[in-house]
């Protein structure tokens, strides 16, 4: 299997891009589908990113401090930003589709990767 992570300008150029490859929406929850068939048939599963948002976010590289008041416990933690784009990680049987690789951005440190 052949992980890819893919980052599209927004949500409308990701359904394009993946109707292309007859990937869609399901008619009444309007969600996409978590796997299917490709049209060449081979298989896929696909996550969308930020609980279904499509959103991944960074660390800043700023410190959030917060101290629990009762306990006095450091509950300190890194201060996080949206990522530009909408994001989808998605498994392959074979090779990623001509028309998905291009937003293919295989980055060093995924921030969402399959379990």
């Amino acid at each position: 299997m052949n992980d890819v992570f893919l980052k599209f300008t927004d949500e409308t150029t990701a359904l394009a891009a993946l109707a292309g490859e007859g990937i869609a929406p399901d008619a009444e929850s309007e969600k996409l589908p978590t796997m299917g068939v490709l049209s060449d048939g081979s298989d896929f599963v696909l996550h969308v990113c930020g609980q279904g948002s499509g959103t991944v976010y960074e660390p800043t590289g700023n410190t959030i401090t917060d101290v629990n008041a009762e306990t006095g416990e450091d509950n300190s933690r890194p201060e996080m930003a949206a990522v530009a784009g909408y994001h989808i990680n998605m498994r392959f049987d074979g090779d990623v589709p001509a028309g998905l690789a291009g937003f293919d951005i295989a980055p060093q440190t995924p921030a969402e990767r399959f379990a």
